[in-house]
């Protein structure tokens, strides 16, 4: 199998990048993988040699191998390497987003602009958080120093069930929750105990669009995608669906849609809320995957309670992550187990191993249960609004060729491009703005079944402040003058 160098493959370093060393190292192999340039099959450098090439520790560009590999870009094959992956986590054609800058670019040292959606890690309290650190550790006991917490740090587990009561009006008990390393490795575990108790079943309905490491971790476990239509209400039930017996699980993002940000309607809620109770009836259920992504920042109106809170089967299985509440590098997150499938659930995670870090647990625990975690929550929804409404003016008075979609939530704008207005999609768009190192998310690489009903991208504004947006901005304009 081909191989190839850093040298040959033209990845630098930009001492001036907004971006962390491994962020670039990562984002210039995928951008290759991507565009085609490294095709499937092809072996990756190796950690060692990546970073006797470039300069930086093994421990840098191991980290960036990690990211590809766990977005599923690559696959790891025993004593042999890493190699890219034969299918992708975007599924459509080479060159999705952006194409390889070329060595003029390369040369340049221009940082890359962005429309960010993270959280904003100027703005998080720091005194606050080195509080709860000190003050969590002062006399830490034995099971946590020896990591024998089977679900994670009980009195996390505790906190975690009070906010979601206060918070989200769900009901649960602390033995419910089980502590993860965030949204992925959740998932990981809620696939891999619905596989084991259900063998016999290997159907996965996941909305079309999705987010695109989700569709390539349901296919690495073997499980077979069908999509579910995504309409300004949320998703959809099939028609047939009363008929799929091969139906195992249903994956849904009811509180806020990713990636183009509708609310689940009270109608749609309850069509789901029937299907599962009618599936319970006939012997036959269908576990309902809720993941809670991206919705503690509601702007407008109320937010709505999950569909565990009215289940009466016993079959909704929430995720949650604080990782945009926070920051990224958190890697906490958690599951609301229903009791018939909290056993198993923890018999999966010892089997795979806990992935959560118990170190940081008694932090976020303290940090949740002295009110640090509602305050914070409270000053970025402030935050992000502010930056939401500046992001709006500034797209309006560009007076593009978009048409920027209602948000009332979350920390990303969709615009869709105005067929009228534009002679190119959203992939020619995106090619045109990475020549202006300007990085967008595109619509269409989001859309894994039949033709993007919609052509557009996605802005963030919740992690930059406004003159970063009005630079991304004005290169935006560019694109489309």
């Amino acid at each position: 199998m081909p191989s190839h160098n850093a040298a040959s493959l033209s990845i630098s370093l930009e001492p001036g990048s907004t971006l962390t060393a491994h962020a670039q190292i990562r984002e210039q192999l995928r951008v290759l993988i991507e565009s085609g340039r490294l095709a499937s099959g092809t072996r990756l450098p190796s950690s060692r040699r990546l970073a006797a090439e470039l300069g930086v520790s093994r421990m840098t560009t191991q980290t960036a191998l990690d990211n590809l590999l766990a977005e599923g870009y690559a696959v790891s094959l025993p004593r042999q390497g890493l190699y890219v992956a034969d299918h992708l986590p975007l599924a459509t054609a080479p060159l999705e987003t952006i194409h390889t800058p070329t060595p003029e670019h390369a040369a340049a040292s221009t940082p890359w602009l962005r429309f960010e959606s993270g959280a904003a890690v100027a703005n998080f309290p720091n005194q606050a958080w080195r509080r709860s650190l000190r003050e969590s550790w002062l006399n830490p006991s034995t099971a946590l120093m020896e990591g024998t917490l089977p679900g994670g740090y009980p009195p996390l587990r505790a906190a975690i069930a009070n906010m979601l009561f206060s918070l989200r009006g769900l009901r649960c008990r602390p033995e419910q929750i089980i502590i993860t390393a965030g949204n992925r490795d959740a998932l990981t575990l809620v696939l891999n105990t619905l596989r084991r108790l259900h063998s016999e079943r290997s159907g996965v309905w996941l909305e079309n669009p999705c987010y695109p490491p989700v569709l390539n971790g349901l296919r690495g476990l073997g499980l077979q995608p069908a999509p579910l239509a995504v309409d300004v209400e949320g998703a959809e039930l099939p028609a047939d669906a009363i008929d799929d017996g091969n139906a195992l699980a249903a994956l849904v993002t009811p509180a806020r849609q990713y990636p183009l940000g509708h609310m689940m309607s009270a109608q749609r809620r309850q069509h789901w809320l029937d299907y599962l109770q009618a599936r319970a009836d006939a012997g036959q259920p269908l576990w309902l995957i809720e993941d809670d992504y991206d919705s503690e920042f509601i702007y407008e109106g109320r937010p709505q309670p999950p569909l565990s809170a009215a289940d009466e089967t016993g079959h909704c299985i929430l995720l949650g992550s604080f990782s945009k509440s926070l920051f990224r590098s958190l890697r906490l997150g958690y599951i609301v187990a229903p009791p018939a499938l909290l056993e198993p659930l923890l018999d999966t995670q010892k089997a795979l191993g806990q992935a959560a870090a118990l170190p940081l647990q008694p932090v976020l625990s303290h940090f949740i249960h002295h009110g640090e975690f509602a305050s914070h929550l409270r000053r970025m929804r402030r935050l992000y609004l502010e930056r939401r409404n500046r992001l709006q003016e500034m797209l309006h008075q560009a007076r593009l060729p978009l048409t920027l979609w209602p948000c009332r939530s979350g920390m990303h704008l969709v615009a869709e491009l105005d067929p009228a207005g534009s002679d190119i999609d959203d992939v020619q768009w995106a090619r045109r703005a990475a020549d202006r190192h300007l990085h967008l998310d595109t619509l269409s690489r989001h859309y894994w079944a039949g033709e993007p009903t919609h052509k557009g991208c996605l802005l963030g504004f919740s992690a930059r402040d406004s003159d970063d947006q009005a630079q991304a901005v004005e290169q935006l304009r560019r694109t489309l003058s």
